[in-house]
């Protein structure tokens, strides 16, 4: 593993711990080796004061990681995942290091969330074995994985990094190589809405509130919290440069934010406000945070139409995913959506949700959104289509009971 920061400490962790393989660490600061042996041993020693594990069993698999701040102890290495910092020139000499210092069979699987594989492997001596391995952050609770190959990685590269995130007990679903890959892509468009309910004067528990109603484990605001303001909302604009305006933030609202050193519960500023230790009945919200909003109108959306705008966003992009391919089936896109973002599991996830209201009623839906509030509502032309013809996502045959 390269880097030893949050996702680089939980991906050795899952490997050490699920997967009983011996995990290598690489960071260019002996601080951040020592990062990722501390978070296993907290994530081991909670267990083993839990009586889940025996204390022996936590310092065998603690004795299965190792690091170095050289290449020293890669030379064997079957597999290597670089969690480093999202900058192309640095992944780009991640790969030449790790063809450079690893055997010729080494699998270079980047967890990027926001470059494109193709143009980390665009200088590889062998880019067939290079592809994107995508975890989600806290890596030892998120059940998904999203494999990304690129144009030309090869099959056996492929079948390899999805065994592998089976080995560390992961939902693997395979992906397009285009920005955002699946789960951010849908994800987006459902944030931005949440962020516009605010500039119109919705109250940030009444937005949160909606979604946790309609079925999602935590609302959109309280998600950006947790996974980190900053890096939640870092792909945006990479989402905007590729497709365009339906992906424009609203003005200002996160750049505010941030510039009040507010990343949420990392370092403890955000929409939420964080108690001292122990938990509080119910998360607070942090009240100074409404003066960084910009907010034009009274806010006077029910929570039904609240959970609507962010949910109908979402479907949209799902849709266009499917239209292009971007998940190989609707079976995919739903675990990916439920298990990546708790799309409400009792709905099936997008695709069954949007194939029990009908696509006609998604489109209907969507028109009326796109009258009231914008063209970002505007149906995609895969939903037009399916709602003309009558047809689902899912096939019919793979609905019916098995008798």
């Amino acid at each position: 593993v390269l880097g030893g920061g949050l996702m680089g400490g939980g991906i050795a962790f899952v490997t050490a711990s699920k997967g009983k393989l011996p995990v290598r660490i690489k960071d260019i600061n002996p601080k951040g080796i020592n990062h990722a042996l501390q978070y296993s041993w907290q994530n081991l020693d909670r267990k083993v004061k839990r009586r889940h594990i025996k204390a022996s069993e936590r310092d065998k698999t603690l004795a299965m990681i190792t690091g170095a701040t050289d290449y020293s102890g890669f030379a064997h290495r079957d597999l290597v995942i670089e969690a480093v910092f999202e900058d192309l020139a640095l992944k780009q000499q991640m790969v030449a290091d790790v063809e450079q210092h690893c055997a010729p069979h080494t699998i270079f699987a980047s967890n990027t969330s926001s470059l494109p594989i193709g143009d980390i492997a665009a200088k590889a001596v062998r880019p067939e074995q290079v592809i994107g391995l995508h975890y989600f952050s806290p890596v030892e609770k998120m059940p998904l994985v999203e494999v990304i190959p690129h144009a030309t990685t090869s099959p056996q590269t492929i079948a390899t990094v999805v065994k592998l995130a089976k080995k560390q007990g992961k939902t693997p679903i395979v992906v397009a190589d285009k920005a955002g890959f699946y789960v951010n892509r849908i994800l987006a468009p459902y944030i931005n809405e949440a962020m516009r309910l605010l500039t119109e004067g919705e109250k940030i528990e009444h937005v949160d509130d909606a979604l946790v109603k309609f079925g999602f484990p935590v609302g959109p605001i309280q998600l950006l919290d947790e996974v980190g303001i900053d890096t939640g909302t870092k792909i945006i604009p990479v989402l905007e440069a590729a497709y365009g305006d339906r992906f424009a933030p609203p003005a200002n609202v996160v750049s505010a934010i941030l510039k009040d050193d507010r990343k949420g519960r990392k370092n403890e500023r955000g929409f939420y406000l964080y108690a001292a230790k122990g938990r509080k009945s119910k998360k607070q919200i942090d009240p100074s945070v409404y003066a960084l909003i910009p907010v034009t109108g009274q806010g006077k959306l029910s929570a039904v139409q609240c959970a609507e705008r962010c949910v109908m966003m979402m479907l949209n992009e799902a849709a266009r995913c499917c239209g292009e391919q971007v998940i190989k089936s609707a079976r995919d896109g739903d675990i990916g959506a439920v298990f990546g973002i708790g799309f409400p599991p009792f709905l099936g996830g997008p695709f069954r949700y949007m194939d029990t209201l009908g696509a006609g009623e998604v489109v209907a839906i969507l028109q009326r959104l796109a009258s009231q509030y914008g063209p970002r509502f505007t149906p995609c032309d895969e939903l037009l289509q399916m709602a003309e013809r009558g047809q689902t996502f899912w096939p019919a045959r793979e609905t019916d009971c098995v008798n």
